[in-house]
């Protein structure tokens, strides 16, 4: 097991061994999730936030769908269910290229 520290807004994260993403993509991930999520999301992805719900558990193909276009996936993914029946997402199509790394930061600290 090892220990990364990802700042004072989030404190260390305990790794286990296994196979991870590059910790340069999880602190580009951290770096865009706290400049854009932050105002509906709780600075702790695994916490709801003011409006917008956790996020730790959200598989990609929801985080895709939600940031590009502010609606879930039709279909949803299997086995995962909404949080909040709201819609109050508006799209961020500016962060296309940073998805994979809000993704890869949010399941490196998902509880």
């Amino acid at each position: 097991m090892k220990m990364l520290f990802l700042g004072a807004i989030i404190g260390p994260l305990v790794i286990s061994s296994g196979t991870f993403a590059d910790s340069t993509l999880i602190d580009q991930g951290r770096r865009v999730y706290v400049a854009n999520c932050l105002r509906c999301h709780n600075i702790d992805p695994n916490e709801n936030g003011s409006v917008g719900p956790q996020v730790a558990d959200a598989p990609y193909e929801v985080m895709y769908s939600k940031i590009m276009t502010g609606k879930y996936p039709d279909p949803l993914p299997a086995g995962f269910i909404p949080k909040r029946s709201s819609r109050a997402m508006k799209p961020i199509q500016a962060l296309k290229d940073d998805i994979p790394a809000i993704f890869e930061y949010v399941k490196s600290v998902k509880k």
